[in-house]
């Protein structure tokens, strides 16, 4: 089954549904740079562009599904080269002009639109950010809840892919550190 289908017209489609598990065996470095690792060749697989516009390769990677709900990866994101992308869902969930597309901002405010609703799901949400953050998504799926149109897993699936982007985009530096520590201060 392609959980890609109707994403995006002009996009290569690449179905990758749980492809990406993260299970940390005590090494958060080396399991961070094993994930970063997995991703990187997974874009290295890419055909090559022929030029700008249609010549381009532009890839969308299907990478989780929660009930009728699809996170996506974006090739190429239009400000930055090499091997950056941009997180979408597949609904129009956020604010901002681009709806699909989740901004750290979006999920800080989601965050503590939680955390005033319900303070033990929030509690809860944040021990499984410590735990993503460490490279372990096993828990992810254990809180049932929705609110402001949107479910925590979905919000917590979102950190996930938003803690590799940063990875990539600033290994050298903190990576996924900066977003951590806004998250752990709402």
């Amino acid at each position: 089954m392609n959980n890609c289908k109707n994403i995006r017209d002009e996009f290569d489609l690449i179905d990758k549904i749980d492809f990406f598990i993260q299970i940390n065996d005590g090494n958060f470095e080396q399991n961070r740079k094993i994930i970063r690792d997995e991703l990187v060749k997974l874009f290295q697989n890419e055909k090559a562009g022929q030029g700008k516009g249609s010549l381009s390769t532009r890839v969308i990677y299907c990478v989780e599904k929660i009930g009728n709900e699809i996170i996506y990866l974006k090739r190429p994101a239009p400000l930055n080269k090499g091997f950056d992308f941009e997180i979408h869902t597949k609904s129009k969930l956020f604010e901002g002009r681009v709806k699909s597309r989740p901004r750290h901002q979006d999920i800080l405010n989601n965050l503590n639109k939680l955390k005033m609703l319900d303070e033990t799901i929030f509690t809860n949400v944040q021990k499984i950010i410590d735990e993503i953050y460490l490279c372990n998504d096993k828990n992810i799926e254990s809180i049932d809840f929705q609110f402001n149109n949107l479910n925590v897993t979905i919000l917590l699936k979102l950190i996930k892919w938003l803690f590799l982007e940063q990875d990539i985009t600033y290994w050298s530096f903190s990576g996924r550190e900066m977003f951590y520590k806004a998250l752990k201060n709402v």
